[in-house]
């Protein structure tokens, strides 16, 4: 007896509405990206040398890394406090993680004023500035979870000898993560804690950096 499913016919490639005004927006933001490198940052937006940052950094930087944090968060709870019962969701998370950090560096490349010049960050060194160590935090972080999700790569891959070498080294790598993304998400707060004219009172507090750092803990087992 044929079942409901069994007449259901499936599409290979189905295109409804909704896939068309997703990919309509996404032929407007890569026209505007374009237009932007062209045209520089001033062209799309209101923002001057004066007013360097616009509401947007607070989405795709404050709030994009930190909902990304259930990487961290889930890797240290299994491999650092051996909490099992968590491992299920840790490929899906760390996949997570390293799929919001790459989008967070994505769009860096368009608020900057300058994004041709990232790569001064490498060399001409301001130990004394939070985004400089926000900046290389998230670059080494961003490594470390594409090494950690490597062995998923070689093990589908069938590369024995890189990911032997790989789960050999799973525990130093979770524990420079934990170190990378514990240090760039409380430094998201210590930059508010330098712009003493430009915050309210009611919300400027020297514990800033420790508010960010719990709020990204939370955003980040939320988004699991």
């Amino acid at each position: 007896m044929a079942t409901l499913a069994d007449k259901i016919v499936y599409r290979r490639w189905p295109i409804g509405v909704g896939r068309l005004i997703v990919w309509a927006l996404a032929a407007l933001g890569l026209a505007l990206i374009v237009y932007r490198w062209m045209n520089g940052l001033g062209a799309v937006s209101a923002l001057t040398d004066r007013r360097g940052w616009g509401i947007w950094i607070s989405f795709d930087i404050m709030i994009g890394v930190a909902v990304a944090a259930g990487a961290f968060i889930v890797a240290g709870s299994v491999y650092l406090f051996n909490i099992k019962s968590l491992y299920p969701i840790l490929k899906p998370t760390v996949l997570t993680g390293l799929i919001g950090y790459i989008l967070a560096a994505t769009t860096l490349l368009v608020d900057l004023g300058f994004p041709n010049r990232i790569w001064h960050l490498l060399i001409y060194w301001n130990v004394h500035s939070p985004l400089f160590e926000i900046g290389w935090c998230v670059m080494l972080y961003l490594t470390v979870l594409a090494l950690e999700f490597s062995p998923i790569v070689f093990e589908r891959l069938s590369w024995k000898v890189p990911l032997k070498f790989m789960r050999a080294i799973t525990i130093p790598l979770v524990i420079v993560g934990v170190v990378l993304s514990t240090m760039h998400q409380s430094t998201l707060g210590t930059m508010l804690t330098i712009l003493v004219t430009k915050i309210h009172p009611l919300f400027y507090s020297p514990l800033t950096p420790i508010y960010f750092f719990l709020t990204a803990v939370s955003a980040g087992i939320a988004m699991i």
